[in-house]
């Protein structure tokens, strides 16, 4: 029988790992993320917005998106063939490559909370610092909102 448990790295897809429920049961441990425990001090503000989506796809999926500039968030974007309208946004933020691993592939994130003209709220991020990184960022949906 295996167990969610929190794995240390910057990238959000391999953040959490299966691990041996015996190996907690025992020990009587709650694990609770540094974000968790920090969000729990503001409890009070009912209108915070999870940090986290509630869905996180396997891995993250290309999609087609114009942003007003360069660096920016994205202003519309098109994921399995549906064109949505950007009608709000928050972010970035940015996740770097894990400097220790020394992958020389690996680009700096820049996600954004989006939410389109529909209301539907998504995860989605910009790969690679435009000019320093690469010529042309890549966009990907990695997940989704409630």
């Amino acid at each position: 029988m295996t167990r969610l448990a929190f794995h240390a790295t910057h990238a959000p897809e391999f953040a959490v790992t299966a691990a041996p429920a015996a190996q907690y049961a025992d020990k009587g441990h709650h694990i609770k993320p540094a974000a968790m425990a920090h969000r729990a001090a503001f409890a009070d503000e009912a209108d915070l917005l999870p940090a986290r989506p509630i869905r996180l796809l396997p891995r993250p999926e290309p999609i087609e998106a114009i942003a007003g500039v360069p660096d920016g968030p994205p202003l519309r974007f098109r994921w399995r063939r549906v064109l949505h309208e950007v009608a709000a946004f928050e972010g970035p933020e940015r996740i770097a490559p894990e400097w220790w691993r020394r992958d020389e592939s690996a680009l700096t994130r820049d996600y954004f909370r989006a939410e389109d003209t529909e209301g539907r709220r998504f995860w989605v991020f910009r790969e690679g610092l435009f000019v320093s990184e690469t010529a042309r960022p890549r966009w990907f949906m990695h997940g989704f909102f409630a």
